[in-house]
C-alpha cells in the first residue's frame, strides 16, 4: 500500500467516525496532531546542511508526476512524429 493510499484510507476512516462521539474524535485529533508535531520537532534538530537539502527536496517533490499529462502515449507519438517524421 502506498503512502497516498494509506492517507486516503485514513481520511476515509476518519470521515466514517460518528460525530456524536466527541471523545473518539478528540482522541483521533490529538493523536494526529501529536504525530505531526513530532515531525516538526525532529526537523528543528537538523543541521544547516540537511535543512538546505530538505528545502531543495520539498521544492522539487512531485515535479515529474505533476507535469505528466493524462494521455502520455499520444504525447509520445506526437513527439516522435515531430522529431522523426512519418
Amino acid at each position: 500500500m502506498t503512502v497516498r493510499e494509506m492517507k486516503q484510507d485514513m481520511v476515509h476512516l476518519i470521515n466514517q467516525m460518528d460525530d456524536s462521539c466527541e471523545q473518539n474524535v478528540k482522541n483521533m485529533w490529538l493523536y494526529i496532531r501529536r504525530t505531526a508535531k513530532r515531525k516538526e520537532e525532529k526537523e528543528k534538530n537538523y543541521s544547516p546542511e540537511i535543512t538546505r537539502r530538505m528545502e531543495i527536496v520539498r521544492e522539487l517533490a512531485g515535479a515529474f508526476s505533476a507535469c505528466q499529462t493524462v494521455d502520455w502515449k499520444k504525447d509520445k507519438e506526437e513527439y516522435l512524429l515531430e522529431k522523426h517524421g512519418r
